[in-house]
């Protein structure tokens, strides 16, 4: 038996596996070459909850229907609500009446101080009691706090809802987002303003777009950051939930 040549391979073999580690850090992952994946989201989203435990008059609004800004979306039947403020209205306005006659009377002093400031007090719990009444019934009318689209409705007209049950969704699509992650080594590179492309599945087309914001942290695990951005292209067939594809490498 050649000891010598046992004792050669020995000495190699370290060799062997060093140059085999180094080789297969220099070689790139698939995790590190696959694509960034993305997705469009809605900037501005919510869903809109009953305030007030009563019947739907109105909701007209269907999946899929655009609203504007300031738009009634729900209404209530309010009978009850209304005729509470007209009744707090009366009794302000016979309050404040009633305060104006004490207040002539107390110059002329045919009463004293005392029932003068009873009367003013009256007044101020009377016009207490009214915007108590009209914040009630500024609740029997939901508006659209942004202009956009509905997504989802979950409630029918006449139907009878309590107070904090769902009614529709809705979000602003014409204020999209683009939103993927990227590696956290990554970073030095990911600039505000920087521009990219995505390429998305839906429309099989490309768009430039641009970095607005980064996440506020790295995620530990998968050491990944969150990116945003907007596309700057024009295009109207963009819908939220859509996905693709980015480049970073892309110029604009």
């Amino acid at each position: 038996m050649n000891y010598s040549l046992i004792f050669l391979a020995l000495m190699l073999l370290p060799v062997a596996a060093s140059a085999e580690a180094i080789a297969s850090v220099e070689k790139p992952t698939e995790t590190s070459s696959s694509p960034l994946r993305a997705q469009l989201k809605a900037r501005q989203s919510t869903v809109i909850s009953s305030e007030m435990n009563a019947r739907i008059n109105q909701l007209k609004l269907r999946d899929g229907d655009h609203f504007n800004e300031g738009q009634t979306l729900v209404s209530f039947n309010c009978t009850l609500e209304e005729a509470q403020l007209n009744k707090a209205k009366a009794t302000l306005e016979k309050a404040v009446k009633t305060y104006e006659v004490k207040q002539r009377l107390e110059e002329l002093h045919s009463i004293g101080a005392l029932e003068l400031a009873v009367a003013k007090a009256e007044e101020g719990e009377a016009k207490a009691d009214m915007q108590v009444a009209q914040a009630v019934t500024s609740r029997c009318a939901i508006k659209a706090p942004f202009s956009g689209k509905v997504t989802d409705v979950t409630a029918k007209t006449y139907q009878t809802v309590k107070a904090g049950d769902p009614l529709l969704e809705i979000l602003d699509d014409k204020d999209l987002e683009v939103e993927f992650m990227a590696p956290s080594t990554a970073l030095p590179e990911l600039t505000v303003g920087r521009h990219f492309k995505v390429t998305l599945n839906e429309t099989n087309k490309a768009y430039q777009a641009e970095i607005t914001r980064l996440g506020g942290k790295v995620d530990p695990v998968s050491q990944t950051i969150k990116v945003y951005g907007r596309i700057i292209d024009k295009a109207t067939e963009l819908l939220p939930g859509m996905s693709g594809a980015v480049e970073l490498n892309a110029k604009p």
